[in-house]
């Protein structure tokens, strides 16, 4: 059986080799004091926009939800709550805001449970390494004025969720703060009659398919498992209509402007570029044990060739060989591939052989298998003599399907902004995103991202701040959360600085930029 311990090390070599320098305490002091904040009262104006009530509208992203969990620090570093105290600046105008505030240390766990336990938020635990989940709460509800919350981020909330009526039914997040069970969330936050809004929707409707190994279903396809499945990746004629109904229901209050947010490419994320292709590490004797056991699979593929049911390059591809040493692929199930059916004896009889093969290094591997792999599970270790299932591991081609569904929707997005006259300001997030991961031109056009996109693509990865380079992970100068998607409180304070941008660019205000020095990273388990 492999060592899940060894596995995980050579998985985060590069977060320990980071961590191994500074905690993130001793990097937050070293960088106050060599870039103190100047001793100034800061000021602004708002331009032509009204920052008197600020209603933010979105999904986990809006929330604050981080590190798999939507909890205290989370909600207060969530770049909504970032944006509205530079809002409150002297000049800028900004009122208060009212967050639907969990009340919790650790919040209860999105992505990991437990029959046992109540599971919290991950923090990192650099004797493993990796995540580990903390004791965390059941979600109550809210104790607050639900009439005065400011604050829409629902995690889990697709577009096309948030014009479903009684969606509270469904997502105990809503449910907390639905004003009636009959409510759809646009129509709550439509009600709080923001003068501006931000909206940050869609990376759901993308995501939660990519999460499932693209082993959901496709809403092109089967439209109705939108209403069933929330896993769908969701239908384009639904989502544009859904997209516009939350813009004409934030627009219909007088004069309210807003900031539109684009998708950003979740196949980009850490979740799935942690892990990588080949991540097993095999004595001699197991990869011994290993390649008999797959002696007759090999055969049959060669069989096939014979029989000219496959070409000698397709059976090639698919054939099952281990090596002593670290970087073995796993074993995958690819119903993508070519049924197989060979004949096996002079009567005639056939059998049909399994979808298998093993990873290469386009297939993406889900940080949701970390734990798994080697593991039995009673058909013995997963990823070798067990072969991981098609929600695991996300294929050269479901990530095309989605990298174009998410092209597709970012254009929606940006056509819908461009026909309200100037009302809603876009804000193309992926330009930073192509940064920070050091994408080439060439790569982020084959991603379908924007011109912006493709210009910030500059092959390095990293992203330079205030002479700081931040990365795309969760190491001590990372913006990603332990949960390998969602933004950490220092890549929040970086999305409200690109709102900042957006808003001072589009309508004429001068909002001092927030301080990124305070703001935390990673945290690491005691």
């Amino acid at each position: 059986m492999i060592n899940k311990r060894y596995f995980l090390v050579g998985s985060f070599s590069l977060l320990i080799s980071l961590f191994a320098c500074n905690t993130e305490d001793e990097l937050i002091e070293e960088r106050l004091e060599n870039n103190p904040a100047p001793n100034v009262e800061l000021s602004g104006n708002p331009g032509s926009a009204d920052f008197s009530k600020y209603v933010a509208v979105g999904n986990s992203l809006t929330a604050g939800l981080m590190d798999a969990a939507l909890y205290t620090k989370g909600q207060q570093n969530a770049f909504p709550n970032i944006l509205a105290q530079q809002f409150q600046i002297e000049g800028v105008g900004g009122g208060t805001f009212n967050q639907p505030d969990i009340n919790s240390d650790n919040g209860l766990n999105v992505s990991v449970q437990s029959p046992d336990a109540v599971l919290g938020r991950f923090l990192l635990d650099l004797s493993i390494p990796g995540p580990v989940p903390t004791v965390g709460e059941p979600i109550g509800p809210y104790s607050g004025d639900i009439s005065q919350l400011n604050n829409f981020g629902i995690p889990g909330m697709r577009v096309i969720d948030a014009v479903t009526p009684g969606y509270s039914q469904f997502n105990p997040f809503f449910a907390r703060i639905a004003a009636s069970s009959a409510n759809s969330l646009v129509q709550q936050a439509a009600a709080a009659q923001g003068s501006f809004f931000t909206v940050w929707l869609g990376g759901n409707d993308v995501l939660a398919w990519a999460n499932s190994g693209g082993s959901a279903p496709d809403g092109e396809i089967d439209p109705a498992a939108q209403l069933t499945n929330p896993s769908t990746l969701t239908n384009t004629n639904n989502f544009t209509a859904a997209y516009t109904a939350v813009i004409n229901a934030m627009l219909a209050v007088p004069d309210a402007q807003g900031v539109a947010i684009t998708i950003p490419p979740v196949t980009l994320l850490p979740f799935y570029r942690t892990v990588a292709f080949n991540p097993l590490p095999l004595d001699q004797a197991t990869a011994d044990a290993l390649n008999a056991a797959y002696q007759q699979y090999n055969g049959g593929l060669d069989a096939a060739v014979t029989q000219q049911v496959i070409t000698a390059e397709e059976a090639a591809q698919r054939k099952i060989a281990f090596s002593a040493g670290e970087g073995n692929p796993i074993v995958m199930i690819d119903e993508d591939l070519s049924e197989v059916t060979i004949i096996v004896n002079t009567d005639g009889d056939t059998n049909t052989l399994p979808k298998l093969r093993q990873t290469i290094a386009n297939d993406l591997l889900l940080f949701s298998i970390a734990p798994r792999l080697g593991q039995d599970f009673g058909n013995g270790p997963y990823g070798l003599q067990d072969p991981a299932t098609d929600e695991f591991v996300l294929t050269l081609n479901e990530q095309i399907t989605a990298n174009t569904r998410l092209a597709t929707f970012n254009a929606i997005i940006a056509q819908i902004v461009a026909s309200t006259g100037g009302r809603i300001a876009l804000l193309d997030i992926n330009p930073i995103f192509a940064d920070i991961a050091g994408l080439t031109p060439e790569q982020a056009t084959l991603l379908g991202m924007s011109a912006d996109a493709i210009s910030a693509a500059d092959g390095t990865r990293g992203l330079i701040l205030d002479g700081v380079n931040y990365q795309p992970d969760f190491s001590p100068n990372g913006i990603i959360s332990t949960d390998g998607i969602h933004p950490n409180p220092k890549g929040h304070a970086i999305v409200a600085n690109e709102v900042i941008r957006v808003i001072n660019e589009n309508f004429g205000a001068s909002i001092p930029p927030v301080n990124l020095s305070p703001f935390s990273t990673v945290e690491v388990a005691p």
